[in-house]
């Protein structure tokens, strides 16, 4: 094959990509996906009539589905219907596999072209405060299953001995914690510990405090307090900074966005107790822009403009966007003034994870 039909060939099938994106964004607000599965096996004449739609644009939606691999047809019995594994995928907010939450994500976000356009020509950004409302909660509902299925199941438990401190009680600071899912799964999983979220969006951390009220979690706090003037601001939501400071701190896919990251993760490191350690995890990637050529590479260092890098830029930030690899990591850690950095052999797909320590 030629270089120009590949690249041609890739285009189109990006082009194609794009436009998938766009129907099942609108199959999810629409509750189409949810529908199909709901009947089982079902013409376009019964999902129509059950979400009260057009049939002839669900008839559309539902053939480009089809030929998206999304969901399934019976040519001989003219019905579709979703798979269990495309089920869970695309309808299951609980299950482990669920992606849906990402069309919630890319759609608003491509919509922004025209603005950051204009970021390429005089600078600056798009602050994470002035996204389209439903990004937050789309990329709440992308992270879902790692909170709800392995956080604590999996990834805590890479640190060697962190699990048994865990449940017998400590303190945790949790960064950049969004809705809290993140801190409600470690409050529910350790109920000893007293885990204290924080993030600087105000509209994320009232959804955080209704949910962990939901689910009567008295050992989860949370506060819209950047984590560089959480010593000097104290406590302004009832949890308590321990004098002697925290004894782990999470940071799950948030340090990159930072406007100063090197500032935030010396902040971390202050306010570490003795023996504590910052758990840190950071997209999949590598600086090196040849060693993207992956899913996973492709689709960070893609969204980077349109989220991570325009976020940090707004607020004059770094702009480090979206991958910075262990090699950027370490140099930050090495920078902000920890003793120990350690990559720690978490199987994961999607993240890579660090171990920082700076005893005193």
């Amino acid at each position: 094959m030629s270089a120009k039909k590949a690249i041609a060939e890739r285009v189109a099938d990006d082009v194609g990509g794009a436009f998938t994106v766009g129907l099942a964004y609108i199959g999810d607000r629409l509750g189409l996906f949810a529908a199909l599965a709901a009947l089982g096996r079902s013409s376009s004449v019964g999902v129509a009539e059950r979400t009260g739609l057009q049939e002839r644009y669900v008839r559309e939606w539902l053939n480009a589905m089809v030929a998206s691999e999304y969901i399934e047809h019976d040519a001989k019995d003219k019905c579709y219907f979703l798979m269990p594994e495309q089920h869970a995928a695309l309808v299951d907010e609980a299950a482990r596999t669920f992606v849906g939450g990402a069309f919630g994500f890319a759609l608003p976000s491509l919509l922004l072209a025209p603005r950051l356009i204009e970021a390429f020509k005089q600078g600056g950004g798009i602050s994470f405060a002035d996204l389209p409302g439903e990004i937050p909660a789309a990329i709440d509902r992308m992270h879902r299953p790692w909170f709800d299925h392995l956080l604590t199941q999996q990834w805590l438990p890479g640190v060697p001995g962190l699990i048994e401190k865990l449940s017998r009680g400590i303190s945790v600071l949790d960064v950049g914690c969004g809705l809290g899912r993140s801190t409600i799964a470690m409050a529910t999983a350790y109920p000893k510990s007293t885990i204290l979220g924080i993030d600087s969006h105000a509209p994320s951390i009232e959804r955080a405090r209704t949910l962990a009220g939901e689910r009567g979690l008295a050992n989860a706090r949370f506060s819209t307090h950047p984590v560089e003037r959480l010593l000097k601001a104290g406590d302004a939501t009832g949890a308590q900074v321990k004098d002697d400071g925290f004894d782990l701190v999470v940071a799950i896919d948030c340090i990159h966005d930072m406007v100063d990251p090197i500032e935030s993760l010396r902040a971390m490191r202050n306010l570490l107790s003795a023996n504590g350690v910052v758990f840190w995890s950071e997209p999949s990637g590598s600086r090196e822009p040849m060693e993207n050529r992956n899913p996973q590479g492709r689709l960070r260092a893609s969204l980077s403009p349109f989220h991570c890098l325009t976020v940090s830029l707004a607020a004059g930030g770094a702009g480090l966007g979206t991958i910075i690899g262990e090699a950027g990591a370490r140099e930050l850690a090495r920078e902000a003034g920890f003793s120990t950095f350690e990559r720690l052999e978490i199987e994961s797909p999607v993240q890579q994870f660090f171990a920082l320590r700076a005893p005193r």
